[in-house]
C-alpha cells in the first residue's frame, strides 16, 4: 500500500544482514536500480538485485539470498508487486525472519516485514520508490532517506553546464547522476540513525530499462563496498572514477 509503514519485532542469528535500502525507478530516463548499506560485510553481495527489463528487488534482515530471484521472476510472470511479497511464505520455510521489497519498472512496489525482524523495522512505498531497513534507529531513518532521495538536485541543477537545460543529458550522465541520487539517500539515512550498530559495507546497482531479459544483466553502475571505515564515503569515490558508469551494451 502507498506509503504504508509496517514494523517487525526481535531474533538473534548471526547470517543476518541488518540493513537500510531505497529501490527507484526514473521512468522518464529509463533506469532502474537501489543502494544498500549495513553494519554487516558485504551487503552489496547479498540484498540487491536488478533485472533492467522487470525492476528490482532486495531481500535483507536474516536474507535468504534466493528470494531476489522469486520475486523477479514472479514479477516478470505478472504478479503485482504486493502479489509477489506475499508468496514469500511460499518459498521460505522461515518468512517472520525476511525482509523484502519489489519495485517494477512500471514504477509500483511493495515491501513485505517479517513479524520477527530485529526493531526497528518497516518499510514506505511510495510512486518510483520503495524504502526499507531493519534494527534501524527509529522510523525517522526511512523518512530521511525518501527526503533525501527526492531533495537531491536533478541532472540539470547540478550539471554546471549552462546549456543543461535546453538539452537531455547523455545516457552515462543520467545514470550517474541517478546513481548519486540512490547514494544520497541513503546517506540521509546513515545521518538519520541509519543501522544501530554502526557502519561497515554498502553496495550500489542501476540498470537501463530494457524490453527483453538477458542474463546476465547488463548493469550501468555495480559497484559496492564490501568492508571500509565509511563505506558510503568510499562509494561516492568509486561512483567518480572514470569507467564507474558503463556505457550502454
Amino acid at each position: 500500500m502507498p506509503g504504508s509503514r509496517a514494523g517487525g519485532g526481535a531474533a538473534d542469528r548471526r547470517e543476518r544482514a541488518l540493513t537500510y535500502t531505497i529501490l527507484a525507478v526514473d521512468r522518464r530516463a529509463g533506469l532502474v536500480g537501489g543502494a544498500t548499506a549495513s553494519f554487516s560485510l558485504a551487503v552489496g553481495n547479498s540484498v540487491l538485485a536488478v533485472q533492467p527489463s522487470v525492476g528490482v528487488v532486495a531481500s535483507q534482515a536474516w536474507t535468504n539470498r534466493r528470494l531476489r530471484g522469486r520475486l523477479l521472476a514472479a514479477l516478470e510472470a505478472g504478479d503485482e508487486p504486493a502479489v509477489a511479497v506475499g508468496r514469500v511464505p511460499e518459498w521460505d520455510d522461515e518468512p517472520e525472519l525476511r525482509q523484502v521489497a519489489v519495485l517494477g519498472v512500471d514504477g509500483r512496489g511493495a515491501h513485505r516485514t517479517g513479524a520477527r525482524t530485529s526493531s526497528w523495522a518497516g518499510g514506505l512505498v511510495l510512486p518510483d520508490v520503495v524504502v526499507v531497513g531493519n534494527l534501524l534507529a527509529g522510523a525517522p531513518v526511512l523518512d530521511a532517506m525518501l527526503a533525501g532521495w527526492a531533495g537531491f538536485p536533478t541532472w540539470r541543477d547540478h550539471a554546471g553546464d549552462p546549456g543543461a537545460a535546453t538539452r537531455d543529458p547523455s545516457d552515462g550522465e543520467a545514470a550517474e547522476a541517478f546513481a548519486h541520487r540512490l547514494l544520497a539517500a541513503v546517506r540521509a539515512g546513515e545521518r538519520a540513525g541509519g543501522d544501530l550498530r554502526g557502519r561497515q559495507s554498502a553496495g550500489l546497482l542501476v540498470g537501463r530499462t530494457e524490453e527483453t531479459a538477458a542474463w546476465p544483466p547488463q548493469l550501468a553502475v555495480d559497484l559496492r563496498v564490501d568492508d571500509g571505515l565509511d563505506p558510503l564515503d568510499e562509494l561516492d569515490r568509486l561512483l567518480r572514477l572514470p569507467g564507474a558508469v558503463a556505457a550502454p551494451a
